[in-house]
């Protein structure tokens, strides 16, 4: 049996886990395979432990064995050097290499000996190479989340400044600029007609979009350029409503610059009318590139692997 005094130790007395590195071997080459729990167990007796220290738990984990804890990690120390074989989980047996240096060095096998071990080194590369990786991945994923909320901070202030514009420009100018965004967002269709209704008979209705060259379908369109504290109220929208039945249609899109009430928002969904709030309004802008133009095009690339 061992004293454990003899043992490489810590400030209170108890040896360090990498005491038990040539304690683990000496036993190990006792027979051909151990479970882990036997060769941690069977190490412990080996070792003239007194019963407090055996005793001893962690503070923040009640329920671990100080000792058992210790022995365990250099035994998976062991086995990342190479000196213990794992063919399966639980199970471990000494090699070949493990023999040779137990044989050479009895229990004083320190862990700098077994970390110069190739098995080891190459262990710990493999780790470095993954934690390189990761980082490289992680420093990716940070940079083009870097570039994504500039973009957003451009994109949120350039929705600003043109939702001032809108509030702004000229009231028939702002009519034609919301019927081209409809028509190149799509709803004119491919010979369709898009047009701004004369202030002089417009009843309510400033924008018509025929989605076919005969006119069979169309959507009606109103627009109201408000400040962003004037929101739309539903007896606007009940009003836009009736200007398109009179038209003998169902469907029409409101636009404003500002935002509609929540009343505004329940009469449209009853009555088929699409609402296009100040922030919608000025996101469809950019998107389809209407009322703004391009300042600076960047593009970022990956290799093709179809080329190669």
């Amino acid at each position: 049996m061992i004293d454990y005094t003899t043992l490489k130790h810590q400030a209170d007395g108890t040896p360090t886990w990498d005491a038990f590195l040539g304690i683990i071997l000496k036993v190990a080459v006792e027979r051909q395979n151990w479970q882990s729990s036997e060769l941690i167990q069977r190490t412990l007796e080996e070792v003239n432990l007194p019963q407090s220290m055996l005793q001893m738990r962690y503070p923040q984990k009640s329920h671990d064995l100080v000792m058992r804890n210790r022995v365990s990690f250099a035994l998976s120390d062991l086995a990342i050097s190479g000196l213990l074989d794992r063919p399966k989980r639980g199970l471990y047996l000494p090699t070949n290499r493990g023999q040779e240096l137990s044989k050479e060095y009895g229990i004083n096998i320190t862990r700098t000996l077994i970390h110069n071990e190739p098995a080891y080194k190459k262990y710990k590369q493999e780790k470095s190479n993954q934690k390189k990786k990761g980082q490289k991945q992680e420093n990716k994923i940070l940079a083009e989340s870097q570039i994504k909320e500039w973009f957003n901070q451009q994109n949120e202030k350039t929705q600003d400044e043109l939702l001032n514009h809108l509030v702004k420009m000229n009231p028939y100018k702002f009519e034609n600029l919301m019927v081209q965004l409809l028509s190149v967002m799509g709803y004119k269709g491919d010979e369709g007609q898009a047009l701004v209704t004369q202030k002089s008979n417009d009843h309510g209705i400033d924008g018509i979009i025929n989605q076919d060259p005969l006119g069979l379908q169309k959507v009606y369109l109103q627009v109201k350029r408000y400040a962003p504290d004037n929101s739309v109220q539903m007896p606007e929208i009940t009003a836009f409503s009736g200007s398109i039945k009179l038209k003998h249609a169902d469907r029409g899109v409101f636009i404003t610059t500002s935002t509609f009430t929540q009343g505004a928002i329940n009469a449209a969904k009853d009555l088929n009318i699409t609402l296009v709030n100040g922030e919608m309004l000025t996101n469809l802008m950019i998107q389809y590139q209407v009322g703004v133009e391009v300042k600076e095009h960047y593009m970022t690339y990956k290799i093709d692997g179809n080329m190669f």
